[in-house]
């Protein structure tokens, strides 16, 4: 069993069991043969810290029952998964609300209204129905699950929680250095890593998560390194 606490990667497909839809998966070969596929899109197992609540809490319980390298299939009721339906969610918006902001209201699109987003269900005459139920309330959901690794080396736990916050980035790619008698490690991000608006806040992000998870930490350092080709380039 995987315990609380611990940096699993994982892989994983989330189905709606009444109609089999796939929903999402860290798979390429899945996406591709239920046609969900997305070519922006990053297909790669999931890094997980058990227990953390990013994940709904059917997904939570179920990967506390696996096994490394035992891929297990689990369902998940709507109160484990994104809860039940609620009718007071379903409102009706006048028409001309959405025309002052230049927004055709069709059915299905995605919509926000005072910080709420929700997909419109209807549109009749001079009122809009919008829907601010998750798309996946109410729903039973079939999860199919396997446990690659369970880390237990600090530097690969360092390594792998930096990648979960840069989608794409290569575990190989990401310098790390722990100096275990300072208590602090030192963090080289992958080069296509290194500049942007976002990277600052991701680099916040990476240290709460390392210094929340690694108990041989107490500091995190981000080590910067560039050449004049590359600043160039």
């Amino acid at each position: 069993m995987v315990e609380k606490g611990r940096v699993a990667i994982v892989e994983y497909s989330l189905f709606a069991k009444d109609t089999g839809e796939l929903i999402d998966t860290t798979s390429e070969a899945e996406a591709k043969l239920y046609r969900k596929y997305v070519s922006e899109a990053v297909y790669e197992p999931e890094v997980v810290v058990v227990g953390e609540g990013r994940f709904f809490p059917g997904f939570e319980e179920s990967l506390e029952k696996c096994e490394v390298g035992v891929e297990r299939e689990f369902e998940i009721p709507p109160e484990k998964g994104y809860g039940f339906r609620d009718p007071a969610k379903v409102k009706t918006f006048p028409r001309r609300i959405f025309e002052k902001q230049n927004l055709r209201p069709e059915v299905g699109r995605e919509v926000r209204i005072n910080g709420d987003v929700g997909r419109i269900l209807a549109v009749e005459g001079g009122r809009v129905i919008v829907d601010f139920n998750h798309q996946l309330a109410g729903k039973v959901l079939k999860l199919k699950m396997r446990v690659i690794k369970v880390l237990e080396d600090p530097v690969e736990i360092v390594k792998y929680l930096v990648k979960r916050r840069l989608r794409g980035a290569k575990v190989d790619n990401i310098g790390v250095d722990i100096e275990k008698e300072r208590g602090r490690v030192v963090v080289e991000l992958p080069r296509e890593f290194r500049v942007g608006r976002e990277i600052q806040y991701a680099k916040t992000l990476i240290a709460y998560d390392i210094l929340k998870n690694v108990k041989e930490v107490k500091e995190v350092v981000f080590l910067d390194r560039f050449t004049i080709d590359e600043l160039r380039g």
